[in-house]
This record gives C-alpha cells, sequence and structure tokens, in this order.
C-alpha cells in the first residue's frame, strides 16, 4: 500500500480540532461504507474507472485503552482514548497509518498519518485526529506547480491535523526521518516511506528537517521522530541536535 493523495490545495480530510463534533462524512461512514484501495505498484494500478473493484466492508471499532481527558458537554461528550480496535487490530496513540480515502470513486492513494488523538461519543462513534503527511506531487509550491522528487518513497511532514473514522484506518505502517548527513535507508532493509522535510501548507513552502524557523515544540517533535528512526537503522550512530 502507499501513501494517500489529497486535492493539492488541502489535505484528505476537513481539519477539525480535537474538541469539535465529528464531520457528517464521518458519522455516516463509521460502520459500513465502499472502500477503493489501489495499490501503490503503477504496473497493478486499473486502466479505467471498469477495473476497479468495490468493496462492502464492515468494520468492527471499539475504542480501548485509558480515557486521557473529557470534552464536550450533555449529548455531546466525547472522550479521549490512548487506543481503539478496528477488526481486533489494536492502533494506539503516536502510531503512523495508512488512511482509506474517503467519499471518493477515483484512482486514490492511501492518506498517511501519525494519530493524535482518538475520540467516541456516547453513541459509539470512534474518530482520529492524525497528523498529516503530503505526498510531494500534490504539495502546491507558490507558484501553483507542484513539488518533484526522485524518491519513490518520499513524503513531506506537515503539523497540519485532520479528522477521520476510525474504520478508514488500514494498517500501520513505516516512515523513515532521513536528517540531511545521513543516506536515505535501503527500501529492501528498511521498507518504508521516507520524510527529508517538512511542508508549510499555508505558505506553499519547504522546510528541511534541521531547520531553526520552528517553534521548540515542533522541534523537539521533529527530534523524537529522527530518534525512532535511528533506533530502527543499527548502523546510524546515536543522534543529538546539534
Amino acid at each position: 500500500m502507499s501513501p494517500a493523495t489529497m486535492p493539492p490545495n488541502q489535505s484528505l480530510f476537513s481539519g477539525n480540532n480535537g474538541d469539535s463534533l465529528p464531520t457528517s462524512e464521518a458519522k455516516d461512514s463509521m460502520n459500513k461504507r465502499k472502500w477503493i484501495v489501489i495499490d501503490d505498484d503503477e504496473e497493478n494500478l486499473p486502466k479505467s474507472d471498469d477495473e476497479i473493484e468495490e468493496e462492502d466492508i464492515e468494520i468492527d471499532v471499539k475504542p480501548i485503552g485509558i480515557v486521557v481527558r473529557v470534552s464536550g458537554e450533555g449529548q455531546f461528550i466525547k472522550n479521549h482514548f490512548t487506543g481503539f480496535q478496528a477488526d481486533a487490530i489494536s492502533y494506539n496513540l503516536e502510531d503512523t497509518v495508512l488512511v482509506s480515502p474517503q467519499g471518493s470513486s477515483f484512482n486514490v492513494k492511501p492518506s498517511v498519518v501519525i494519530i493524535k488523538d482518538i475520540t467516541a461519543t456516547q453513541d459509539g462513534n470512534v474518530t482520529v485526529i492524525g497528523q498529516t503527511f503530503y505526498r510531494p506531487e500534490l504539495a502546491e509550491k507558490e507558484n501553483g506547480e507542484n513539488w518533484k522528487t526522485s524518491e519513490a518513497r518520499e513524503l513531506f511532514y506537515s503539523f497540519d491535523k485532520d479528522e477521520f473514522p476510525a474504520d478508514a484506518v488500514m494498517h500501520k505502517c513505516v516512515v523513515h526521518f532521513v536528517p540531511p548527513d545521513k543516506k536515505i535507508p535501503s527500501a529492501k532493509e528498511h521498507p518504508g516511506f521516507i520524510v527529508r522535510n517538512v511542508y508549510n501548507l499555508t505558505s506553499k513552502k519547504l522546510s528541511g528537517l534541521l531547520d531553526t524557523n520552528y517553534a521548540a515544540s515542533q522541534r523537539n517533535e521533529i527530534d523524537v521522530l529522527i530518534k525512532k528512526t535511528f533506533d530502527r537503522i543499527p548502523n546510524w550512530k546515536e543522534w543529538i541536535r546539534s
């Protein structure tokens, strides 16, 4: 599977903060929806809409773990959990996952996000807030063109967040954060996506992972993700931001 696409001027899902109500699309598709899932290998992509197979998939979703906080009032109260299960597979905060595109009949690849919030309403709807990655070919530049990369596995990190139903999560995936002094890890030895830049949707500009124009909290966030990558790659020495 592969990273997701989205319109070039926005991320895949409408952005809401963790205390807002679930979108109507999220609620409508919570327990049953049609998925059109395609492989990331271009040779395996359907050649036309007639070749796309639609599947009715019913997903059993429930929150798990502890309640870390409660938001809302009355009938709009939401519990915020540390995890959820979808068809007996567990997902937790800070997991990186692929997310099925919502409401599309085109050849749209799944989105890649980091799970940042998991909420459940009183009627059982489970919703996820995810931190968004952008595909270079769909991230717009200031001049209206899209970014290009020679690395097929590359994604752009961002500080944007999106809301989607928990049953849209397909499975976990790996994203390697590669600082400028390191080579891209071998896809054979270390499969997964790679990130070398951060995309700003407002300015439509890229910043390097180690640039100094981030807020302290954002720098710490990036440092943690780089450290996780170093922990996965034995021949990379311990990393400390200089």
